[in-house]
């Protein structure tokens, strides 16, 4: 079976996501990206043939975050209540980025090559998110928060 993730990272993404089927579409969402200034350095997929859980929403999301100045970026993957990220290069504080110009913190280790976000997102379409994405060394979230300001993830 072929899925198609839903990306957002745009405020007009809300009502009219980019569709992501082929591993060529993923390469340009990361092309994408590395224009997108600071306000819309995250992208979050949704694999739209999943069903949706009772109480409505996404069961599961990876989440990519671009340094475009840095051709770096931050990976991570929810299922269910469990998410991971992908472990890399550690910078001194959490690496910050911004979803829709809202903070969006990930773990100070978190830095990864451009390839490692290209190979786990396509597995992310491939699999239908049916598992932690291959490509990358998982590392359970933190469970504190990140930043004295940032109450957590969820």
């Amino acid at each position: 079976m072929s899925f198609t993730a839903r990306a957002y990272y745009l405020h007009e993404h809300d009502e009219n996501p980019v569709e992501i089927r082929t591993a060529d579409n993923v390469r340009g969402l990361l092309d994408a990206m590395l224009t997108q200034p600071k306000e819309s350095s995250v992208v979050t997929l949704y694999i739209a043939e999943r069903p949706k859980p009772d109480i409505g929403g996404a069961d599961h999301e990876l989440r990519i975050g671009v340094l475009a100045d840095r051709k770096v970026g931050s990976v991570s993957f929810i299922s269910g209540k469990n998410r991971h990220y992908a472990k890399g290069h550690a910078d001194p504080e959490p690496v910050r980025y911004q979803y829709a110009g809202h903070l969006d913190l990930f773990p100070a280790d978190s830095l990864v090559e451009l390839d490692v976000l290209l190979t786990t997102a396509t597995d992310f379409l491939a699999s239908g998110a049916e598992r932690l994405p291959h490509g990358a060394e998982w590392s359970p979230w933190p469970t504190e928060p990140l930043d004295e300001d940032e109450g957590g993830w969820f």
